[in-house]
């Protein structure tokens, strides 16, 4: 999981949206945690994975806070 702000997660989300809106993601995940602290200054627990740039061809993915390491 990645620390995010609220502002940071916000962003996140609305690029989620546009890319989906537009037909440029076709699928992924969200997970994102209730803050501990309020007054944190990065207080989100966040991890997503979304596919990107599926209009332009085979596309790619986003990852955010993959913890890494092969299984």
């Amino acid at each position: 999981m990645r620390n995010m702000s609220r502002g940071d997660l916000v962003a996140l989300l609305d690029d989620i949206r546009a890319r989906v809106a537009t037909g440029d993601s076709f699928e992924g995940n969200l997970q994102y945690l209730m803050p501990q602290a309020d007054d944190a200054e990065h207080p989100f627990d966040v991890a997503a994975t979304y596919r990107v740039g599926n209009s332009m061809g085979q596309g790619g993915a986003v990852i955010i806070g993959a913890n890494g390491g092969v299984r």
